[in-house]
């Protein structure tokens, strides 16, 4: 053995891993970019089919080159309540699958296109006129990064064979296999890049450094090092979210120690698919490709196995984390579908907001249906709570308001960008609702202080304004929620029928004063109660007109659970 510069054996193996792990960066945000609204909108197609669920995130994945992203975009998604959280698991098994295909890629050993390729991505992104073309060339660009840098890599792992302790390390990593597991998780966690990690262990096994079954083995590791990803990314999370981060982890976990327990079929059936080494001479390129497109394949088939055998198992699999990890009651002022998770994706962050905003509706009409309870029955009225309901919907104001302020902040289309101000006159809007329930509050205690009775035809018109002010919200509700295109003229067509009873209602309290069938004071309040009635109704008439005017356009189509029964 030779002596060995290590510090450029050491330079330059971290120079490649930080180009391969800066080439796949930049590669997928040039094909995400590219793709631009089919990718952001291409959970829209999944149903609760488990198997289609799988196929839009192997594609997805296989188009951001990064499974960590996926499944931090996915946990989200589920927290933000766009997704089931069993929607969620077949997207899950797909982005495993889809991240195989960087390491394919890379087992070409086709290092000489690199500076060609960074040549052409370069030269697109400066010269191309046509914003597709120029993402397209960044994705080119990265491409030829992740191969320099792979070339790097190799050359540096190559020297390694002239250093008898380097050597001496990595015979223990092949006769120990979980010591190479572990290996294998600590470096994904460290480098955060389960692919990046895959190539460290593509150069060491592609110079004979490390044994296939050790190749595998910190393989494994990766699958399982990568989970911390979402595990982070859940904190904080609701109950769905944390399902699917921790269904992330027991899908590669499990997977993981099953190959390892039926290792001895797992290679035999590797060495099956992949060209075989035993005729060729170790240093080779054809012996360096060989080991490669194993430890690519190994990757693949592990990946893909394991999906079948949890789509298998699927609803099993969903009852046991179900049961697992129970669900926690929410505060009300705690925002359910908003996730700064989802900025990134601006058409999903616009859709999580109006889902947010519609469930901020059904608050709206809760607290307005409490609040006529209470005007009706002053005596027996406990308007505490409802106080308190009234600072929540001020909180959720401030909650959406500062998301929305962030995501104009952001590089988003243009489609999203014209929405946002309708979309905070919408949450405007719900809050002066609240307000005129505070209102509405205030007149119910003036009714419970004092001798105010009103007439048996007075709480009848109440009860009509807040019948229909009920249908209108509801209505707001759904059509926020994206449930119904026809709803907005109902809201109009109601905010009509509004004014028209409150003409009338005062019309006929003036009769029954004249009459002397009405008190002043109690009159004055009976009035107060239609006009904050009638401005509920302008109010929810605004978000009317947002609608009709196209407002959830800037949203993403994308599914949402209907089984919540709080709002």
């Amino acid at each position: 053995m030779t002596e060995i510069n290590w510090f450029a054996v050491t330079s330059g193996a971290l120079g490649g891993v930080a180009l391969l792990m800066y080439g796949i960066r930049i590669m997928g945000e040039g094909l995400e970019n590219a793709a631009g609204d089919a990718l952001r909108n291409i959970l829209a197609a999944l149903t609760r089919n488990a198997w289609l669920a799988c196929v839009m995130g192997t594609v997805m994945t296989a188009v951001l080159q990064s499974s960590s992203a996926s499944t931090v975009m996915t946990v989200g998604f589920v927290n933000a309540q766009l997704m089931t959280f069993r929607q969620s698991l077949g997207v899950i098994y797909g982005a495993n699958v889809g991240t195989t295909v960087t390491g394919q890629i890379m087992a070409f050993q086709i290092t000489q296109v690199a500076l060609p390729a960074i040549t052409i991505g370069f030269a697109m992104q400066l010269f191309a006129k046509r914003r597709i073309l120029r993402n397209l060339g960044q994705g080119i660009l990265g491409f030829g990064l992740l191969f320099l840098g792979l070339m790097l890599l190799t050359d540096s792992v190559d020297t390694l064979r002239e250093s008898e302790i380097a050597v001496r390390v990595l015979s223990d990593f092949s006769h120990n296999l979980a010591l190479a597991l572990v290996a294998g998780i600590i470096v994904t966690i460290l480098i955060q890049s389960s692919s990046a990690a895959l190539g460290v262990v593509m150069a060491l096994a592609a110079h004979d450094l490390i044994t296939l079954q050790a190749a595998i083995a910190m393989m494994l590791g990766q699958n399982i090092g990568t989970c911390i990803t979402a595990q982070l990314a859940s904190i904080g999370t609701q109950t769905n979210a944390r399902r699917t981060a921790w269904a992330h982890t027991l899908h590669n976990l499990i997977g993981a120690v099953l190959v390892l327990l039926l290792l001895r079929w797992f290679i035999p059936a590797i060495l099956y698919v992949s060209p075989g080494v035993e005729d060729l001479i170790v240093g080779t390129p054809a012996y360096r490709a060989a080991m490669q497109r194993q430890v690519a394949n190994s990757h693949t088939i592990f990946n893909v196995m394991n999906a079948l055998l949890f789509l298998i198992f699927n609803n099993q699999f969903a009852s046991l984390l179900e049961r697992w990890i129970p669900e926690r009651k929410r505060r009300l002022e705690e925002v359910v579908h908003i996730d700064r998770r989802l900025l990134g994706t601006p058409a999903a962050a616009a859709g999580a907001t109006f889902q947010e905003m519609a469930r901020m509706a059904r608050l709206c009409r809760q607290l307005v249906a409490s609040s006529t309870e209470a005007l009706l029955d002053p005596e027996n009225a406990h308007t505490e709570e409802l106080w308190e309901r009234d600072e929540v919907i001020d909180d959720l104001q401030d909650s959406i308001t500062e998301y929305l302020v962030e995501l104009v902040d952001r590089d988003i289309p243009d489609y999203v960008a014209t929405q946002v101000p309708a979309m905070l006159h919408v949450v405007n809007d719900l809050e002066r609702v609240g307000d005129h329930c505070k209102n509405l509050l205030e007149l119910t205690e003036e009714r419970a202080d004092g001798d105010m009775p009103w007439s048996e035809a007075a709480e009848n018109d109440v009860r009509k304004m807040a019948s229909l002010v009920d249908e209108m919200l509801a209505n707001a509700a759904r059509g926020l929620a994206g449930e119904d295109g026809a709803l907005p003229d109902h809201i109009l067509d109601l905010e009509h029928t509004v004014d028209e009873l409150t003409l009338e209602a005062r019309g006929e309290h003036m009769k029954r004063s004249r009459a002397g069938e009405c008190l002043m004071l109690p009159g004055v309040i009976f009035l107060d109660t239609l006009m904050n009635y009638e401005k509920i109704g302008d109010h929810v008439r605004n978000i009317g007109r947002a609608l009709a005017g196209g407002l959830l356009e800037a949203g993403a189509r994308l599914p949402t659970p209907r089984a919540e029964v709080e709002p």
